[in-house]
């Protein structure tokens, strides 16, 4: 999802008198470094000071510029007054001058970046005024001033922490787009802030959490206009999803993405505007055939809560190797088929948890057994399964400044099986998964470097089906991508590596490379390193796994289409893969 928080170009003018605002008396300390003061030192210096005090800036730069040496003092006053006549890099030399001396005060770090911001250099006022924050948090001005910096960066995190320091921004009405065709009340019961009050941080996060969770708004923009008392508007501008999308374009590229892989992808968005959404997923690749269908919508029109039905049925012939290419035997087949139905509720009580409880009923049956070496009567047992389903994700760290999040998740999945086979006897087995990812965007503003590293490991407690292994490699049906290894042979599932127990690895860093509002094409390299623990010696060998590579994604009316080369440096093999993901 995309998303903006933008302010009116009056409270930026109001901004970029911080001049005038800030102005205070040249003496506002000496570093005890530097024994001199402007007061005393010599006549000189304080015919400076009372030039400066009577701004009478062209006399305070033809004395100051006349000295031998400058105290701390006089490097200020000489700085300021470049600053006032707009001598931007003499302002920022002298202001430096006094810096060095004195790093300790914060007057030098909030006049250089209040000449950095003349100059339109926002993430080195940015620097600055963390260096002053840093001296002295509690400074309004530097607190203000750098809401407005991060603002203008798009840094919206960042702008609100500062803000909030100071009581901003205060809201004194919110409007949305009259296009929209969602029910007002789900919208405003989304916005977790209100009229007459602060835009927190927390709030506007929540807020977007939950318009994520609405599932029709690919894009929206948040935006912040200045008022002349100093208060604010808020207007919610948005991209709606309504019926198969929100063009006709869009619809045809969503729905039909999947089509080189024989997969269609049908959706309904926004029934009845209540935000109620039906995806689907028809395959009819005649190795692994699939109907999935998933039904969502708000509880009671409330969007911190979201119930979710989902169908799936499943037709897949499956052939257990140790590798995707060359000569690799088959340890083990069988044809699988499987129906299951799946609820959960999702709860959104902050922009930093959420939560998700449910039950999944299934049945499975399996013909065509050729049992090999890999295959365990456990893992080819059919009959009904019933599970308990559990997650929660939450934000355990974000560092606004730096444009930097890390992201954990846990999981978890108990099930009991009732085999349809006389002589078995129902049984229990457990999952458990744990996610963390960190997301950084190098650059203080825009997004032509992003850098993400995902760290996931799982586990299965007891024997279960051998569609519930984990499957490392890339395959429509799995997530946990080992990008040198493919999990399908001759469209079979089954020839990478199938483990009881994993951890896995993802470092992906794109750069953007091209972009003109409608196309978006980012790449860069990748790296993969797992670690497969199997049940038995035949799905996979318990080893590590290093996949180094290069993927592309290429975006276009919110449906992505990513590209992959990964080149196992155990085997040698390479991998190419693409797939269609929808936003």
């Amino acid at each position: 999802m995309q998303r903006k928080l933008s302010v009116n170009g009056a409270w930026i003018l109001i901004a970029a008198s911080f001049f005038v605002c800030t102005f205070t008396s040249i003496a506002r300390g000496q570093c005890t470094s530097e024994p001199s003061s402007i007061h005393a030192a010599s006549p000189v210096e304080a015919e400076i000071l009372q030039r400066f005090n009577e701004k009478n800036w062209p006399e305070v730069i033809r004395l100051a510029a006349a000295l031998p040496a400058r105290s701390a003092d006089v490097d200020f006053a000489y700085g300021m007054a470049q600053a006032h006549m707009e001598r931007w890099q003499d302002a920022r030399s002298a202001l430096l001058a006094g810096h060095r001396r004195c790093p300790q005060q914060e007057r030098f770090a909030v006049e250089l970046a209040g000449v950095a911001f003349a100059l339109k250099h926002y993430p080195e006022a940015a620097r600055w005024l963390q260096n002053a924050l840093h001296i002295n948090p509690h400074d309004d001005y530097a607190n203000s001033f750098a809401g407005t910096v991060y603002l203008l960066t798009g840094n919206i995190n960042a702008a609100l922490k500062y803000l909030n320091r100071v009581q901003k921004p205060y809201i004194a009405a919110t409007r949305f787009d009259a296009q929209l065709h969602v029910q007002r009340l789900i919208l405003d019961r989304a916005f977790t802030f209100s009229p007459a009050a602060v835009l927190s941080e927390r709030d506007y996060e929540t807020t977007q959490a939950r318009l994520d969770a609405l599932g029709i708004f690919p894009t929206f923009n948040i935006v912040l206009n200045a008022r002349s008392d100093e208060k604010f508007d808020v207007d919610f501008h948005a991209t709606e999803r309504n019926g198969f999308g929100s063009s006709r374009l869009q619809a045809l590229l969503s729905i039909l993405s999947g089509a080189p892989y024989e997969t269609v992808y049908p959706v309904y968005y926004n029934i009845g505007g209540t935000t109620t959404n039906i995806e689907s997923l028809l395959r009819w690749d005649r190795q692994k055939r699939r109907a999935w269908l998933s039904f969502s919508a708000p509880l009671h029109n409330r969007p911190q809560w979201r119930n979710t039905l989902q169908l799936d049925a499943r037709d897949e012939n499956w052939a257990i190797r140790s590798s995707f290419t060359g000569a690799a035997l088959v340890l083990g087949s069988f044809d699988l088929e499987r129906q299951t139905a799946t609820a959960f509720l999702t709860g959104i009580p902050s922009g930093r948890v959420q939560w998700s409880a449910g039950a999944e009923l299934a049945h499975r049956s399996f013909h065509g057994v050729v049992p090999g070496s890999a295959l365990t009567p456990s893992l080819v047992e059919p009959g009904f399964e019933l599970k308990a389903l559990g997650s929660i994700h939450t934000q355990i760290l974000e560092v606004p400044e730096r444009r930097l999040t890390v992201i954990a998740s846990g999981s978890s999945e108990l099930a009991r099986l009732w085999p349809s086979q006389s002589t078995a006897a129902p049984h229990l087995f457990g999952k458990l998964q744990g996610d963390a990812t960190a997301h950084w965007f190098p650059q203080a503003e825009g997004d032509r470097y992003e850098a993400q590293q995902r760290i996931r490991a799982g586990h299965i407690f007891s024997h279960a089906p051998v569609d519930e292994l984990y499957l490392l490699g890339i395959e429509r049906d799995s997530d946990l991508w080992l990008r040198g290894h493919v999990g399908t042979r001759d469209g079979r599932k089954g020839s990478s590596p199938l483990a009881g127990s994993y951890f896995l690895a993802n470092s992906d860093f794109y750069r953007r490379i091209y972009s003109n509002g409608l196309i978006t094409i980012k790449a860069g390299p990748l790296l993969d390193a797992a670690r497969a623990n199997a049940l038995t010696s035949g799905p996979a060998a318990t080893r590590w796994y290093v996949d180094v590579g290069a993927q592309a994604r290429i975006t276009v009316l919110g449906t992505s289409v990513v590209l992959t080369w990964g080149h196992d440096l155990r085997s040698g093999s390479n991998a190419f893969y693409g797939t269609a993901v929808a936003h």
